[in-house]
């Protein structure tokens, strides 16, 4: 008997300090600027354009950003894997360059379903497990 509450009381402790060893992706965002790197698996050109667009996703699941051509805010939410963006509002200033990465960019934020981050690389992956967006850490921080 002794013997299989010692097993058991192990198996509990593994557990534990497995459920804890990493962080989970959505803990990994907050305050942290990701600038975008590929859309729909093509790399986005970003010589072009005036500004790299990028998401800066606060600790309070507040988000703030650059598109391409305008500036965006909302909220994002989730736990472990899942990630989803709510309440996206925009300015609405038209350019010259940087509409249709913008236009796709946005696209891809309102289908994301999921994230998964590899080192300093963050992918925005939808329901039916595509890679919409892939993000790159700002290694300048904010």
């Amino acid at each position: 008997m002794r013997a299989i509450r010692f097993s058991f009381l192990a198996l509990l402790i593994a557990v534990a300090l497995f459920g804890c060893a990493g962080t989970p992706t959505f803990m990994q965002l907050a305050d942290t600027k990701w600038q975008l790197t590929q859309l729909d698996g093509q790399p986005v050109d970003t010589q072009s354009m005036r500004r790299t667009p990028y998401l800066l996703l606060h600790a309070d699941q507040r988000l703030e950003g650059f598109t391409g051509c305008n500036r965006v805010n909302g909220r994002y939410s989730g736990s472990d894997d899942t990630l989803r963006f709510d309440s996206l509002a925009s300015t609405r200033r038209y350019c010259n360059q940087g509409m249709d990465i913008e236009e796709a960019f946005t696209h891809a934020l309102e289908r994301t379903q999921h994230a998964e981050i590899d080192g300093d690389s963050l992918a925005l992956i939808d329901a039916r497990g595509h890679i919409a967006a892939r993000l790159a850490r700002d290694s300048a921080g904010r």
